[in-house]
């Protein structure tokens, strides 16, 4: 058979509406939102707003990038927001009542973090136990002990955390240049290295990964050490740009940080995910819809609702997508 013949009977792939949908339907809803936001406050597509909604992006954007590695290797992490809860005190106990340097303070948070990450890692990659009960277990612990050391009450930070929720550079925040930083770390780490592939390999199938020689169980382990030590991180920051640590801090963020991976393209049956720009565009969008809510003047209850929405839509648009895929 001569190679145009081949080439005639092989079919012609036109325009598929349901997988352009599944594609980009989220973002065509997102679109939609912001401009209806715009049409309601003139000031929402603003430099000013916009430069607003990336600085309140930053901080759990960099949850955001740890929650992809948990992703993409077919886990998930509930206990993120309280892992930031517990860290962001432990960092307040070194920052306020040992009077620390504020670099000491993220490290401590940050090893908080990370001490959270292994727990976790642990149960789920050599116990075998199911991620969503592991760390719904430690969300529990680690709001626990947050409530314990501060008693409940109000921390306000030492006039030290300032220097860095201040700091700009050619009128952007530096938390949005340390957000940067770290998904391009995150991108180099999943894109250009062996535990990258690797993660993905588990992520598309645990069992074959295990065959071809790969050590699932240490990879696994250490997709959620990232994501520990990043959250950890997140927490002290979001601290600082709060400058107060109440009972109510990061309270239902892991359903944000969760929804934001999934619009960024992190498919919750794992092996797929770019940490950029995925992170970046699922945690603005988001953010932005926040955002205009509140220039609307919603109510706090009109914010758990669209919550609830976006979460919904990412989840059963990623089902859709994927839920025929062989592991």
């Amino acid at each position: 058979m001569s190679s145009n013949a081949v080439t005639a009977a092989a079919p012609k792939r036109g325009f598929n509406a349901k997988e352009f949908l599944m594609n980009y339907g989220i973002y065509i809803v997102m679109i939609l939102l912001l401009i209806f936001f715009q049409i309601k406050n003139a000031n929402f597509l603003k430099i000013s707003n916009l430069l607003l909604i990336l600085r309140t992006s930053s901080v759990l954007g960099i949850a955001c990038v740890g929650m992809f590695f948990v992703l993409i290797e077919a886990g998930i992490d509930i206990s993120v927001s309280m892992n930031m809860y517990l860290s962001a005190v432990v960092g307040s106990v070194f920052l306020n009542g040992m009077g620390a340097p504020l670099g000491v303070a993220f490290l401590m948070a940050t090893l908080t973090g990370l001490v959270v990450g292994i727990i976790n890692g642990f149960f789920v990659a050599y116990i075998k136990i199911v991620p969503f009960i592991v760390t719904l277990a430690t969300y529990s612990v680690c709001k626990g002990l947050a409530l314990l050391f501060t008693d409940q009450k109000m921390v306000f930070l030492d006039s030290k955390v300032m220097t860095i929720a201040n700091a700009k550079f050619f009128g952007v925040s530096a938390f949005v240049y340390i957000f940067l930083a770290i998904v391009i770390v995150a991108h180099i780490l999943l894109t250009k290295t062996q535990f990258g592939r690797q993660l993905f390999a588990c992520g598309n199938n645990l069992t074959a990964a295990n065959k071809m020689g790969i050590n699932g169980a240490r990879t696994v382990f250490m997709a959620y050490v990232i994501c520990g030590a990043l959250c950890g991180f997140a927490g002290e920051l979001s601290s600082c740009n709060l400058g107060v640590i109440n009972a109510n801090f990061a309270q239902g963020d892991e359903f944000v940080v969760i929804s934001s991976s999934v619009i960024g393209g992190a498919s919750l049956f794992g092996g797929k995910g770019r940490v950029l720009p995925g992170a970046i565009i699922g945690i603005f969008l988001v953010q932005a819809i926040i955002n205009g809510l509140t220039m609307m003047g919603a109510s706090a209850y009109v914010y758990t609702i669209f919550r609830g929405v976006i979460i919904f839509i990412a989840v059963m648009i990623d089902s859709i997508k994927f839920s025929g895929e062989i592991r």
